[in-house]
């Protein structure tokens, strides 16, 4: 009758947004910002370099990685290292390593702005006299080499600091990702088993009615279409919330008002419901069909195993943040007389009780709870208590 829509809430991993890549690369960019402006100090303090020198300095050593750093996170997603990739993908990252030096170190070298500060240049004079001309080929070779070298000094461990970065978020991802399918696997076995638990509830339900309005059939005939007609509305209240999984406390007592309206129709005068609901409960939400189970439990096995008149009692409060509903009945109308029977209660669950016991532990696991004990009136009290959401104002 009432179908429960499929959870549409994110897990922890889906609620988190990815940042956009401008971001990222803004965030990176300044974190090289920072590392250069923390080795422009050091260099400073020492008094290898004035500030203005070091600087520079430390923006040639560390500022590269604004435009190469993406670079290195690129390779490390589309080479990963891994138990099944390593025997090609390290090799590959050893060569693109060694080449990403390279390409740093003659890119600035073409901008003419570390020569001087690597290695000082020799006295003009003494130099022009010393190496008329141009440079040596061999030493030319032997001066690149020893600058690429001194860029790998730092360049190759920061490589694979990226490297190693990037596959652990790679890692982390995943795990999130795992985590998340497995949430979303678990609600939706709790969303299968909550709709079996209901498709179980709804035709019981209607079982019962239809005994009823056959019931009317032979005896009273009038009776019988009135109940055919409360029964119409019933039917039409169920499925204007047959696409939700909770409906608001007040929305439940008006549906089970009707139920007992047709139960009326049968018991006539020996059936009496009082209803003993705080108002500032009434918007709370609940599952739907939460009491009717409980409500027909107290009539049918409670009112209408006794020769005398007996009644009903639907209550609602709330209490230190949480929605307490019961259901209690007379037992046949023997009132209290019939605690005498002591506080032990001596009957099976039927598949409403257990119904509703089975859907309130899939809807709130341990934090509500469902009992059954001997009612003051003297007969059953069925006592539920959850979390209300959203707390009464």
């Amino acid at each position: 009758m009432m179908a429960i829509p499929p959870s549409s809430e994110p897990g922890p991993a889906a609620a988190a947004n990815p940042l956009p890549p401008w971001l990222k690369w803004g965030l990176l960019s300044s974190l090289w910002l920072v590392v250069s402006a923390v080795y422009a100090l050091q260099v400073s303090a020492v008094g290898l370099l004035p500030w203005s020198g070091a600087v520079t300095l430390a923006l040639l050593d560390w500022a590269p990685w604004i435009a190469f750093g993406p670079l290195a996170l690129w390779l490390a997603r589309k080479m990963p290292i891994g138990p099944k990739t390593w025997r090609w993908s390290l090799p590959a990252h050893l060569l693109a390593c060694v080449l990403l030096v390279a390409l740093m170190e003659l890119t600035m070298s073409a901008l003419s702005l570390r020569r001087d500060l690597l290695v000082p240049p020799p006295d003009r004079p003494n130099a022009a006299a010393v190496h008329p001309g141009p440079p040596e080929p061999l030493g030319a070779v032997r001066f690149a080499w020893l600058r690429i070298l001194d860029r790998a000094r730092t360049a190759v461990p920061v490589y694979w600091m990226l490297v190693a970065g990037a596959h652990a978020l790679a890692h982390q991802r995943r795990s999130l990702e795992r985590e998340r399918r497995a949430l979303h696997a678990e609600a939706g076995l709790a969303e299968a088993r909550l709709s079996t638990l209901q498709a179980q509830l709804n035709p019981h339900f209607l079982f019962n009615t239809l005994n009823t309005i056959a019931h009317f059939v032979y005896t009273d005939p009038a009776a019988a279409e009135e109940t055919i007609s409360s029964l119409s509305e019933l039917l039409r209240s169920a499925l204007n919330a047959q696409q939700r999984r909770e409906v608001a406390l007040g929305e439940e007592i008006a549906f089970v008002k009707r139920y007992c309206e047709i139960q009326k129709a049968r018991f006539g005068d020996r059936l009496e419901v009082c209803y003993e609901i705080a108002p500032d409960t009434l918007g709370a939400p609940v599952p739907a069909l939460l009491l009717l189970p409980l409500v027909e439990n107290a009539i049918i096995h409670g009112v209408a195993r006794g020769p005398k008149p007996g009644a009903v009692f639907i209550r609602a409060r709330h209490r230190a943040g949480r929605l307490v509903i019961e259901v209690a009945d007379t037992g046949g109308g023997s009132g209290p007389a019939n605690a005498k029977a002591g506080p032990r209660l001596d009957f099976r669950e039927g598949v409403g009780l257990a119904n509703t016991r089975a859907r309130l532990a899939a809807l709130y696991g341990g934090r509500q709870s469902f009992g059954l004990e001997r009612a003051p009136e003297g007969g059953v009290l069925a006592r539920v208590e959850f979390p209300l959401n959203p707390p009464p104002a």
